[in-house]
């Protein structure tokens, strides 16, 4: 099921990648969850595959 852009919530999935991924989003929906002052953002990997070998099942980090 598709929703519209204005539709979305934050606990869709597209719009809190979206809001995380870009620090002028980020920081201040940050800042105003946790009450606190936030000096820096630091983006790591937001998705890794780890497969080990070709019959192995497979795992997916989400941060």
């Amino acid at each position: 099921m598709e929703k519209t852009f204005e539709k979305l919530q934050m606990k869709d999935d597209f719009m809190f990648s979206i809001i995380m991924r870009n620090p002028k989003f980020c920081k201040p929906f940050l800042e105003l969850v946790l009450g606190i002052k936030i000096s820096r953002i630091e983006y790591p990997k937001s998705q890794e595959t780890i497969d080990i070998s070709a019959d192995a099942k497979s795992v997916r980090l989400d941060i």
